[in-house]
């Protein structure tokens, strides 16, 4: 990406924010967490979260789908990753693209929305938090699932420090259930030692291995391999906001005509630098200067930024 990209994809981040305000706006992200979801979220490692998007929204995003895998991009910008080509892939492969947001209005919009990362900071116990990635998810009918995984190898180990840097927040457009291909996960795995990763073999999320690295994982950290798998049903509009170590994957869309899209969101805390050589999508935005550039990973919320702005209210109304 060109200077003159960098500092338009910069300046575009702050406009898309700073368009708050409206009743769409404040929806996002959810109620207050209760201290129920909060221990919910510390002993299994995920959590449900209602009303993050509004019908509204929900609609606007899954009509730019289309668009998108034809490439028809608002910012003439690519984004990073895009699997799946009209004409060329099979219709019932599974289509994803990586870091819309800095391609398609709709997608940043929710991608850099302040209140979504700021619930992310809530949970992790982060000073504030970044976008390190988006992922456009389509899984048509017929599609398969999505092999258990965790997020950290991809996201949080680019980053340092490591430990408890990352969070997803995986947003149904549709409504995942039973038969489109409900995401499952494996309560409080991401405790498991060393995550549970130890003697695990690489795998595509595609490979058709479905729960098989998880339950490996499990031998491996000493946890009975019948682990428990919750699978958790999605409405449309809600959220599952998850840790990085967490394994999960999801099942086959079954259904003979019900797409289930879904808009998956990874949050880093905001202080974080790139460990050397960082790897995947992210080794090509290290400038080799170790940081972690507003340009290319927006910082969305801060709670430095959110007491400065208070004080600035309190000002204006005592003036």
């Amino acid at each position: 990406m060109s200077v003159r990209r960098r500092r338009s994809a910069a300046a575009r981040a702050r406009a898309l924010r700073a368009r708050g305000g409206s009743e769409t706006t404040l929806q996002r992200g959810g109620p207050a967490w209760t201290e129920a979801q909060r221990a919910a979220f510390e002993a299994d490692g995920f959590v449900l979260q209602p009303d993050v998007l509004s019908e509204e929204e929900c609609a606007a995003l899954r009509a730019t789908y289309d668009g998108l895998f034809r490439g028809e991009f608002d910012t003439k910008i690519y984004p990073d990753e895009w699997h799946w080509r009209e004409g060329i892939s099979r219709p019932e492969a599974f289509r994803e693209i990586v870091n819309a947001w800095k391609s398609s209005d709709a997608v940043a919009r929710v991608a850099l929305d302040e209140t979504i990362g700021r619930r992310c900071a809530e949970l992790m116990g982060w000073g504030g938090a970044r976008l390190a990635q988006d992922d456009v998810l389509w899984k048509p009918p017929g599609a398969e699932g999505v092999a258990h995984h965790r997020d950290a190898p991809y996201i949080s180990a680019n980053f340092v420090p490591e430990e408890r840097n990352s969070v997803t927040v995986w947003i149904a457009l549709d409504d995942a259930d039973e038969a489109t291909g409900v995401v499952e996960y494996a309560p409080g795995s991401h405790a498991w030692a060393d995550g549970g990763a130890a003697g695990v073999a690489a795998a595509s999320f595609h490979d058709g291995r479905g729960q098989s690295p998880m339950r490996a994982a499990a031998r491996a950290a000493g946890v009975d391999e019948a682990v428990e798998v919750r699978r958790c049903v999605v409405p449309a509009g809600s959220a599952v906001f998850h840790h990085q170590d967490v394994w999960h994957g999801s099942g086959e869309n079954g259904t003979p005509d019900r797409p289930r899209r879904a808009l998956g969101l990874h949050y880093v805390r905001d202080d974080v630098r790139f460990r050397p050589k960082p790897d995947y999508i992210y080794g090509r935005y290290d400038l080799g200067d170790g940081v972690v550039h507003d340009a290319f990973f927006p910082r969305v919320w801060s709670a430095a930024g959110a007491e400065r702005r208070a004080a600035d209210r309190r000002l204006g109304d005592a003036r």
